[in-house]
């Protein structure tokens, strides 16, 4: 057996040299947010391009995972950090503004969880980098369903933890456990994987893709019960 460190432990390393520095960095005393130095604040994510609204952000899959749902569907369970580059102005974080984008889609079959507070979102079509592209809502903040799993009892599916509204100029988002966690219900798709099939994590501004994380900018797929 090697004596190298795995991937996997670097990465954790690396991530909890993160965590370090970002306790160490003086903060407002919500502990939604937290100012990162600049320069690292830059590095972390994936940037918002030039847009109308005027919008300067980063966004950034902490940790993710995948499992089947119900109903033929798939959930992705998403953490998401993001940042607002905005030095003057507080960023919109409402859950409306995250969608998770996918190639292959079919509205007919997506049905969002059933027990808990309604989904209001639903999936809306956009286009990015010149292909047409559907952009879906997370599940409302602690929806889910029961037995995802055949055979296992008394399980459920996993549940949006957000209840976030808006983050304060040059701030960032660090969530802890069941913090920052968007819940996505996708149909399994005909002509990919369940992960090629996803484009990526958005911030939208109506219709229009500010920022977009491909999934292999996303940070480690974890067991989802460890956020």
């Amino acid at each position: 057996m090697s004596s190298f460190p795995s991937c996997i432990q670097l990465r954790a390393l690396a991530a909890l040299l993160l965590v370090a520095a970002i306790l160490l960095q003086p903060g407002p005393a919500s502990g939604h947010e937290a100012v990162l130095p600049g320069t690292e604040a830059r590095m972390l994510g994936c940037p918002s391009h030039s847009n109308p609204s005027g919008l300067k952000l980063w966004i950034h899959v902490k940790q993710w995972c995948a499992l089947p749902a119900v109903r033929g569907q798939a959930q992705f369970k998403l953490q998401m950090q993001i940042h607002n580059r905005d030095q003057e102005h507080s960023l919109d974080i409402s859950q409306s503004h995250m969608r998770l984008v996918v190639r292959e889609f079919d509205p007919d079959r997506w049905t969002p969880p059933r027990h808990g507070p309604t989904t209001h979102d639903r999936p809306i079509r956009t286009t990015y980098g010149g292909e047409t592209v559907w952009a879906v809502p997370a599940n409302a903040d602690s929806a889910f369903d029961t037995n995802p799993i055949r055979g296992v009892p008394e399980n459920l599916t996993f549940a949006t933890h957000w209840g976030l509204a808006r983050l304060g100029p040059g701030a960032t988002l660090n969530p802890g456990y069941h913090e920052g966690d968007l819940v996505f219900y996708v149909p399994a798709p005909h002509r990919h994987g369940a992960i090629e099939n996803v484009v990526g994590m958005a911030y939208l501004k109506g219709h229009e893709i500010i920022a977009l994380c491909h999934p292999e900018d996303w940070g480690p797929r974890e067991e989802a019960g460890d956020f």
